[in-house]
């Protein structure tokens, strides 16, 4: 999706707005005295800022980098938080959470198939790979999301809604 008609078009310019978003709201949680960011996480400043920036036309809503980002950093950045984890604490806590991540999971999915088959009139005719991807993150977390709306083919607007909707919902409840 070429939009030359957007400020900073460039994959290297859109790179840098990108890293620059991330480090000024890293940054400003970390340099604050104020609270606020323990209310409301700087990552949800960092995936809000380019949806404003793609709107105002600072930057496009299509661009090599995106699909750069989603297929090499991300599952890099998985990797190294899967480092830490502690395998036998995994194993000893794994036999007590197995039913009670079974019963979590069904009620998502049926949760999630139920609230599309509400609204789904309203919503656009790809809007149920974004409800899967939403899914997937409730399920699994961030790698569970990627992967689930890579199998699903959720187009880079519904899985930014449903990244937005996820932070959201996280932040509120």
């Amino acid at each position: 999706m070429d939009q030359p008609d957007v400020l900073i078009a460039s994959p290297v310019g859109v790179l840098a707005v990108l890293c620059a978003v991330a480090a000024f709201f890293f940054y400003v949680a970390e340099a604050s005295k104020a609270k606020f960011f323990n209310y409301i996480p700087p990552l949800l400043f960092i995936y809000a800022t380019p949806v404003f920036l793609n709107n105002l036309d600072v930057i496009p809503s299509g661009s090599p980098v995106y699909s750069g980002l989603s297929a090499y950093l991300l599952p890099a950045f998985i990797v190294l938080m899967l480092i830490k984890v502690n395998i036998p604490a995994v194993v000893k806590v794994m036999g007590k959470g197995v039913l009670v991540m079974l019963m979590g999971t069904a009620g998502v999915m049926v949760g999630a198939v139920v609230a599309y088959w509400i609204v789904h009139p309203w919503l656009s005719p790809d809007a149920w790979t974004g409800y899967g991807a939403l899914a997937g993150s409730w399920i699994g977390g961030t790698a569970n999301m990627a992967a689930t709306a890579e199998i699903l083919g959720t187009s880079e607007e519904q899985f930014g809604l449903a990244i937005i909707a996820d932070n959201v919902i996280y932040v509120v409840w």
